[in-house]
């Protein structure tokens, strides 16, 4: 299992297949997850502090892992690029691709649907829930401040928080507490040195590309209403 992997998994709704993140955050989160993962395999390190850090190439060796190996491949080695303009290149079109790699693993099917009877697009749908229910349960428990985050649920909290998305894994009275929650894991103040750069520089690019998402069609929609 991958942080990116993990993260499609438990973001894909299990009764629509629909994604739980909005499609400005979609890119920068699984660009977020991609990051994280080549820190932790040790194919990159990030430098420098979280808004702005840079991601430097350690080794090209290959992961056995089409998606990262393409997101790899797409990082320059001699050349620290802002993680602020890495993230969200290494999401682009990113959850497709994961998604993909999980329905060879047999975790999600695709399925084609009609849009307004016209127009074809296709849905995943979770066919191995019991695999989705044994990664979201720990960071439920994270979220929940049952438990204290690691390696595994801590950058997935981070990226949740970053992606406005735990308040739609997490309903009712506890919906308020699990949001501050997730803000204070995205610090990354629990994590080791190398753990903790990767988190908090993703979870910064993540907010930034989102913000300037939506100012830029804050700003476009003023354009057009004048």
């Amino acid at each position: 299992m991958t942080v990116a992997g993990d993260l499609v998994l438990i973001t894909t709704d299990p009764l629509s297949g629909r994604s739980l993140l909005g499609s400005t955050e979609t890119d920068p989160v699984v660009g977020g997850a991609l990051l994280v993962d080549l820190v932790l395999a040790e194919r990159c390190e990030v430098v420098g502090p979280p808004k702005r850090a840079r991601v430097r190439v350690l080794t090209t060796t290959p992961l056995g892992s089409a998606v990262h190996d393409r997101a790899l491949a797409g990082l320059r080695p001699g050349h620290d690029a802002r993680a602020a303009t890495v993230v969200p290149r290494l999401g682009k079109g990113a959850r497709r691709r994961v998604l993909d790699q999980l329905a060879a693993e047999e975790a999600v099917a695709p399925r084609r649907e009609k849009v307004l009877g016209v127009f074809s697009r296709t849905r995943y749908d979770v066919v191995d829930i019991a695999r989705r229910d044994a990664v979201l349960a720990p960071v439920l428990a994270v979220l929940l401040g049952r438990a204290e985050p690691d390696e595994a649920t801590g950058p997935l909290v981070g990226l949740l928080s970053s992606g406005g998305a735990v308040s739609k894994l997490v309903a009712g009275p506890d919906r308020r507490a699990a949001v501050r929650r997730a803000k204070d894991v995205a610090r990354g103040e629990w994590a080791g040195a190398v753990t903790n750069a990767a988190v908090t520089a993703a979870n910064a690019a993540v907010t930034a590309a989102v913000t300037a998402a939506v100012v830029a069609a804050a700003a476009g929609g003023a354009a057009g209403g004048s």
